[in-house]
């Protein structure tokens, strides 16, 4: 399955814009310097001769980046170490590229199987360069039939999940010559109270070179001994598990289905790596801050509002005890992240010195959960250039990306699909649970 790279350009605003310096925000700070995205398969059903068409997609990029200027600048560090947009009309980058052994009813055929997926359809690395990164990414690979593999890849420190799919769609709105809704790009939406911080919120770390709890964040299984399994979960499947995780709710209480599923997944993820009964585990999960806050953060903000609600309990409780109780763990952490504790969050990264060394307190220790789930985002910001939305969306195949305990939920037809990833004979384990099996597609 060979790609061949035909041409690499550089796509800028049509029109000169606003030359300004964006400080990043301290949501903005805490994320990983890293390219995060997607590859959207398009299937040329009528064998249109220009579909996809490339100096479409180009015209229309250039056109919306006259919004979003911010993209085709580059991230810069000021001398007191703060890291700012700079707003110079660089570009970002567009590849054009030909897969001259597959078609689009192959990848179908072997159910979107990450296996014959190419690696080369996306960019090669997730990490971006340390001086002058581009901020956005696109490869355009035409398949043997016609249809097409569109990878995109955006850095992390710019924006979040809602808003790389905002700015998809809106750049799917220009290529059909769509009116858009202006982005915001006023990062200070996100500022600190002046007070010190009312919570000191233990999802992060200071990373110390040399100390131990540094050392213990960083301990992570090789990257050759993990693996990543897609898991199907149907819409009547899911209605099943937010039932079965609610058996013994009682006093008003509530789950919803992605409780339900978090905690589906923390379960039987624990169970399969066979920690010690009494070890304390975390469950990480992704929430997005825009309607938390007081005042609300505008749907058009583009950049990172995205924090971590962290949940913990005993390996023998939460594989042993109630699934209800799992669940409303779950529901505690995400109703727990109000307008309070996320004011606190930022002021505490305020009060950090050197910023770059905020990290995540679970990471890859064998032990833990980090779960993401974009399938909203992807189902609000369906993605069309006017040849029609996607067939399939997937994660790009990378395996440099691999983190042990990373769990990621997209949406695809008729319910949705897990990413898991976990070292090889986990895998296996997990993917022979009773328990776990009952609920997926196999």
């Amino acid at each position: 399955m060979s790609v061949t790279i035909k041409e690499t350009i550089y796509v800028k605003p049509t029109k000169p814009t606003k030359h300004v310096r964006i400080p990043l925000s301290n949501c903005d700070l805490k994320m990983p310097p890293r390219y995060f995205g997607e590859i959207s398969f398009f299937k040329n059903v009528l064998k249109k001769s220009n579909f996809m068409n490339i100096q479409k997609l180009i015209v229309s990029l250039e056109d919306v980046l006259n919004d979003y200027y911010p993209l085709a600048g580059t991230l810069k560090n000021t001398p007191d170490g703060r890291s700012i947009i700079d707003c110079n009309d660089c570009g970002v980058q567009f590849i054009i590229a030909e897969c001259s052994d597959i078609t689009i009813n192959q990848l179908e055929n072997k159910k979107w199987e990450r296996a014959v997926i190419p690696h080369a359809l996306t960019s090669s690395s997730s990490i971006p360069n340390k001086i002058d990164p581009i901020l956005f990414i696109v490869q355009h690979t035409t398949l043997v039939d016609g249809s097409v593999a569109l990878s995109t890849s955006i850095h992390h420190q710019i924006t979040d999940g809602f808003g790389f799919y905002t700015f998809m769609k809106s750049w799917g709105r220009r290529a059909r010559l769509e009116h858009i809704d202006p982005p915001i790009h006023d990062r200070s939406l996100l500022k600190t109270s002046g007070n010190p911080p009312a919570h000191v919120p233990h999802e992060y770390l200071i990373m110390q070179p040399g100390s131990e709890k540094a050392s213990n964040v960083q301990q992570s299984p090789a990257i050759s001994s993990l693996n990543t399994k897609i898991f199907h979960f149907s819409q009547d499947n899911l209605k099943r598990l937010r039932d079965y995780y609610s058996v013994g709710i009682t006093n008003g209480n509530w789950i919803s289905t992605n409780d339900a599923l978090v905690a589906h997944i923390w379960r039987t993820v624990t169970r399969a790596r066979k920690i010690d009964l009494n070890t304390e585990v975390f469950c990480r999960v992704a929430i997005d801050g825009r309607d938390r806050l007081i005042p609300p953060i505008p749907k058009s903000y583009f950049g990172n509002v995205t924090f971590n609600g962290c949940s913990k309990m005993v390996v023998s409780q939460l594989i042993n005890g109630l699934q209800s109780s799992v669940a409303l763990q779950i529901r505690k952490t995400v109703t727990d992240m109000n307008n309070s504790r996320i004011q606190s969050t930022i002021d505490w990264i305020e009060q950090q010195p050197d910023k770059s060394l905020i990290i995540p307190r679970f990471l890859s220790n064998g032990k833990d959960l980090v779960v993401t789930n974009w399938s909203k985002c992807q189902e609000h910001n369906l993605i069309d250039f006017g040849d029609g939305t996607p067939i399939k969306q997937r994660l790009p195949v990378r395996r440099e990306i691999k983190a042990d305990g990373t769990s990621v939920i997209f949406n695809a037809e008729d319910g949705i699909d897990v990413y898991i990833i976990l070292q090889t004979e986990k895998l296996e384990i997990l993917e022979h649970d009773p328990e776990f099996k009952k609920f997926i597609i196999s």
